[in-house]
């Protein structure tokens, strides 16, 4: 399941594919950058309605959003088995 770190990470790469900045997003959506910069660093926990702005911002649709918050959680799985194979710190 995926994390909100895993959000954050997936509303990041769909940001950056559309080449807008936080602020560019932040207004788009009516949200404040630093609310919209702790989404994408995990640490914020988005509403409902925080999370529709910001996908309607994108021009994107929640089942993408969602699909590629999935996808980043499982890259982040397969990451921390590899560094675990490896001796790396997780």
């Amino acid at each position: 399941m995926p994390s909100n770190a895993d959000l954050g990470r997936a509303i990041r790469r769909l940001r950056r594919e559309q080449r807008l900045t936080i602020e560019g997003l932040a207004h788009l959506a009516d949200i404040h950058p630093t609310y919209l910069s702790g989404i994408e660093r995990g640490l914020r926990n988005p509403t409902w309605s925080k999370l529709i702005a910001v996908t309607e911002a994108l021009g994107s649709s929640m089942a993408t959003v969602v699909h590629e918050a999935e996808t980043e959680s499982q890259l982040t799985s397969k990451m921390r088995s590899i560094r675990s194979e490896l001796g790396l710190p997780l």
